[in-house]
């Protein structure tokens, strides 16, 4: 088989089969017969372009693997998901690769500050329980490049942890350029590990989700918007720290047969929701279900129309705060907005490079920022676009900033074409983040290794925020090059004292945010749940004990019983250490005596418990008045759950 990587990126290609084939995409949709170069820029246009540029990447690489089975049977392919909304419409839509490879720890912060649990458990809802496969190493920065390295002990394990508990499986030796193998010291550990996976063979591929809330995730609405994201990862840890089981539906082929699982259901953002899902919600809430309308209301019909009316069930009430109202005699909970700021801020500048040969560019700037919430990522950065000189396109090169609060903080990444430059847009981002930040100070052109800096800058210092003001540069500025004009709904300017004009990107504040997995985080975790609180039920499991918060119990039934995963993320992380120093001292802390109470599914009860951990014997725990005790969780442990019919009286 063969790993394809950037599976959802695509080139704006005008080539005369693209044209033919967009010519019968637009016929069977009803759409003008109009050239790819000369479409309307509405969004009913746009959505459909987009979709069929995705959808002629996955008809490409169902025909690769198609072509290489008929010289190699059973050949099989595996496609790189960075989390975005490209690549996820194609777990939904198609079934043009075999296994799922999810770049579940390159992406943000790496485990345990975050997690892989609630991506894992997506792919599954939208490939129709295909393998999923989640690359485990670290993305490390150093000398202002990025690339694949080696991390510390325990937070491999814990990351392998993960993976094992989802059915999932791991690559984790790692080859070519500028990737780290697995270390020597590892391999006793990853032994462990696969042992145990080994011996949970049974339990794992046999695993259903159960749980007392369900997630309706919508993959077109995300196209749309990248607050849904926001709102699963949310949600989702909120519900981990609280130990409450959780089940992710996606809207495709949505039915109320499967929302009829959970008792209560939490809706995210609904602008482009299927059909099937609308028919599907208001039959779970007809017949007693909670429902949580967290995101967005719908928007586009399935042909991206704008929808004439929003269905009774989906439309919110006028209002501030939490909002309910009945329907069909049954109360519905609805959040105004879609709870996450979710906006998209900016400042873009075009500049014309024209390289004859490949040579290295860097792109460098400071940044302070004010409450800026979440993990640090490409969507608060300086980030360019390349096009080469062919017409084709690299994307996404990056230096990016801490979150929180802190003062001006330089960040450089260096760029190492593989083919000559034309163009590039560079821009500065504050993309689903709410807070403030500022940056100043940006510059990107020709690199010098020797000198380690930028020897010509490319950029201009002018600032246009639009309005009709525009900034001239400052002291030793040059407006003369280019202006930065505003990206998405654009920028401020701010004149700080002796420093001249800034570039300001302002975002709301969220009613919801996410919080770090490896330590406690109360008000954030108990803001989420207030909104949550009016559909949540009696909980079947309850997990205490010193550091609770930090540690998640996933729940799943498998044959003979249920299966209980236990997974700890309280560690002691060092991110102001250089990498390799990181690696020496980041360990996790142990969490001890674990009480855990789990109510099985009506009908049923504990017959026995069986501990299974990584490098430790197994053991049988005993049940005291319906809770058990685990005297020592590191990273992970398995609780087999014999169960038994209840003896009727």
């Amino acid at each position: 088989g063969c790993h394809i990587d950037y599976a959802s990126h695509y080139e704006p290609c005008f080539c005369t089969h693209c044209e033919a084939r967009w010519a019968a995409y637009a016929k069977e949709r009803g759409l003008a017969a109009v050239g790819l170069r000369e479409l309307p820029g509405d969004i009913q246009h746009r959505m459909h372009l987009r979709e069929f540029r995705i959808r002629c990447v996955m008809d490409f690489l169902g025909m690769v693997r198609e072509e290489a089975r008929k010289i190699k049977p059973g050949f099989g392919t595996d496609g790189t998901w960075h989390q975005d909304s490209g690549s996820t419409y194609q777990w939904a839509y198609g079934d043009h690769f075999d296994l799922m490879c999810i770049e579940g720890t390159t992406w943000g912060p790496f485990p345990p500050e975050s997690q892989q649990i609630l991506w894992l458990k997506l792919s599954h809802a939208l490939s129709r329980n295909k393998v999923g496969m989640s690359v485990t190493y670290h993305l490390i920065n150093e000398g202002g490049e990025r690339h694949h390295g080696r991390m510390a002990s325990d937070r491999a394990k814990l990351a392998l942890c993960e993976i094992m508990s989802q059915g999932a499986v791991s690559w984790i030796g790692l080859g070519g350029p500028k990737t780290g193998n697995l270390l020597r010291e590892h391999v006793p550990m990853v032994g462990e590990v696969y042992t145990t996976w080994a011996q949970l063979e049974t339990p794992l591929s046999t695993r259903t989700d159960i749980g007392d809330v369900g997630i309706v995730f919508s993959p077109r609405s995300y196209l749309v918007s990248g607050a849904i994201r926001k709102q699963l990862f949310a949600v989702g840890q909120a519900l981990m720290k609280s130990h409450i089981p959780f089940v992710i539906h996606s809207d495709v082929g949505l039915t109320a047969e499967k929302l009829a699982q959970c008792p209560a259901t939490v809706l995210l953002d609904a602008q482009a929701l299927t059909p099937e899902a609308t028919t599907a919600l208001d039959a779970y809430v007809s017949n007693g279900g909670r429902l949580l309308m967290l995101g967005g209301e719908p928007v586009y019909a399935k042909d991206w129309s704008t929808l004439d009316e929003v269905p009774e069930l989906l439309r919110k009430p006028k209002g501030k705060g939490l909002l309910s109202k009945d329907y069909q005699g049954n109360p519905v909970w609805y959040v105004p907005g879609d709870a996450v700021a979710g906006t998209k801020l900016g400042a873009a500048q075009n500049i014309v490079v024209n390289q004859q040969e490949a040579a290295p560019l860097a792109v460098e700037g400071e940044s302070k920022a004010l409450n800026v919430s979440g993990s640090a990522g490409p969507n608060y950065s300086v980030y360019v676009d390349l096009t080469h000189q062919d017409g084709s396109n690299t994307w996404g090169q990056v230096a990016t900033f801490k979150t929180g609060t802190h003062g001006w903080e330089s960040s450089r990444f260096v760029i190492k074409p593989a083919k000559p430059v034309k163009s590039a847009n560079v821009h500065v981002l504050l993309r689903g983040y709410s807070g403030t930040a500022w940056f100043r100070k940006v510059r990107f052109g020709p690199w010098d290794a020797g000198a380690k800096k930028i020897t010509t800058n490319l950029l201009g210092d002018g600032l246009n925020p639009g309005g009709g003001k525009t900034y001239v540069a400052g002291a030793g500025q040059d407006a003369a090059k280019g202006v930065w004009g505003p990206y998405a709904k654009g920028f401020e300017v701010e004149e700080i004292a002796g420093e001249g004009p800034t570039i300001k990107l302002a975002a709301g504040t969220d009613l919801i945010a996410v919080s770090p997995m490896h330590r406690a985080d109360p008000v954030t975790t108990q803001n989420t749940l207030a909104l949550l609180k009016p559909i949540l039920p009696p909980s079947m499991l309850a997990v205490e004990g010193g550091n609770a918060e930090q540690v998640y119990c996933d729940v799943s039934l498998c044959q003979g019983g249920a299966l209980l995963q236990l997974i700890n993320y309280n560690a002691e992380l060092h991110p102001e250490l250089p990498e390799l120093e990181q690696q020496k001292r980041e360990h996790t802390i142990p969490v001890t005596n674990l009480r855990v109470r789990f109510t099985p599914p009506k009908g049923q009860r504990i017959k026995a418990l069986t501990l299974k951990i990584p490098g430790a014997k197994d053991a049988e725990l005993p049940l005291h008045n319906g809770s058990f005790t685990i005297p020592k969780l590191s990273q992970y442990a398995a609780v087999l759950v014999e169960l038994a019919a209840t003896v009727q009286e």
